[in-house]
């Protein structure tokens, strides 16, 4: 099967927590030189060009379940689908939440793949290179990969030269949707008189507290310490949050409760299953006189390994050698 363009399909910036995803899908696909349209569920382009028509056939699809409802259906693209229940009928699959449902074939099963994020289902699944974070089923109808930064590595290798000029106060910012443990992570802070603020995690595309990449970028390179913080289900079931990628490119060290994420790197980043040790520990690594030393190594790493450039790349590889999908670039 050749395929000459990419569609990402549903979400727009801010609605859901997925749209930054998406998002970042799209600007990699595009800065390796791939054709690509990013549509909400009601088929509109969020990067819209009026001179253009766009043919939904003959396409690579990057789906999220939970807008998947108005899906383009055809047999000649190939779906990869997150979080989607797909619903068999003979030979056919189609999403359960589709307005199709009930009268339509849908998409031939060997057109569709699914993709969830790296987690404790697929510890014993077949390692793509030797790389444990990369894994899939043994018919390779199921891949699983960790999120990444949604930066370039030319905008990390920026950060890097930047790295001792950012102008950090007494204040840590969180941008995502606060749980239960940044309450304790802000009660923590209030000991040692630095302020905490939250953004975004509004899912509301209106909201004031939405900001854009550059802005959060900003926000946690001011921050004296910036943790990715996770609840228990999530340190159980060895889920690693995009949040740690996105900091450590950002230009701040890395600072987890969570020992799959330490593991992930090596142990070169600040671990405790306690929050009041984390922010002790992190302030004290502030101290150091190596410190910048430590995060640009880290940086590099992030820089080599987790943008949505590696994570592309994992993608088309695996459809290109086992379902013999091949996708051309501009």
């Amino acid at each position: 099967m050749n395929l000459n363009k990419v569609i990402i399909w549903g979400h727009c910036i801010h609605n859901h927590t997925h749209s930054y995803i998406h998002n970042a899908f799209y600007i990699g696909f595009k800065h390796l030189g791939y054709k690509v349209y990013w549509f909400n569920e009601e088929g509109v382009n969020n990067y819209p060009n009026p001179n253009e028509e766009v043919d939904f056939n003959n396409s690579l699809y990057i789906v999220h379940g939970l807008e998947s409802k108005n899906l383009p259906l055809n047999n000649t693209s190939f779906y990869i689908g997150h979080n989607i229940e797909w619903v068999c009928n003979n030979d056919y699959k189609i999403p359960k939440s589709h307005v199709l449902i009930n009268n339509s074939l849908g998409i031939p099963s060997n057109n569709t793949m699914s993709l969830q994020v790296y987690c404790i289902g697929c510890l014993h699944e077949k390692k793509f290179n030797d790389y444990k974070y990369y894994c899939y089923s043994d018919d390779y109808n199921l891949i699983y990969m960790p999120w990444a930064t949604d930066l370039l590595p030319h905008e990390i290798d920026e950060n890097i030269k930047n790295l001792e000029s950012f102008n950090i106060k007494k204040i840590s910012n969180f941008i995502g949707m606060p749980l239960e443990h940044w309450d304790d992570f802000k009660n923590e802070l209030q000991k040692y008189n630095i302020e905490y603020k939250n953004y975004g995690g509004s899912f509301d595309i209106s909201s004031k507290r939405n900001k854009s990449i550059e802005e959060n970028m900003k926000l946690i390179q001011e921050s004296i310490i910036a943790p990715a913080l996770q609840t228990q289900w999530q340190i159980d079931n060895h889920y690693i949050p995009c949040r740690i990628f996105k900091n450590i490119s950002y230009g701040k060290m890395g600072i987890t409760n969570n020992p799959t994420v330490y593991e992930l790197f090596d142990k070169k980043i600040i671990y405790s299953n306690s929050i009041d040790e984390l922010v002790k520990k992190g302030l004290e690594f502030n101290d150091r006189p190596d410190r910048n030393n430590i995060i640009r190594e880290l940086m590099i790493n992030v820089r080599d390994n987790h943008t949505y450039l590696n994570r592309i790349n994992f993608i088309l590889d695996i459809i290109k050698i086992n379902k013999n999908v091949n996708l051309s670039s501009l």
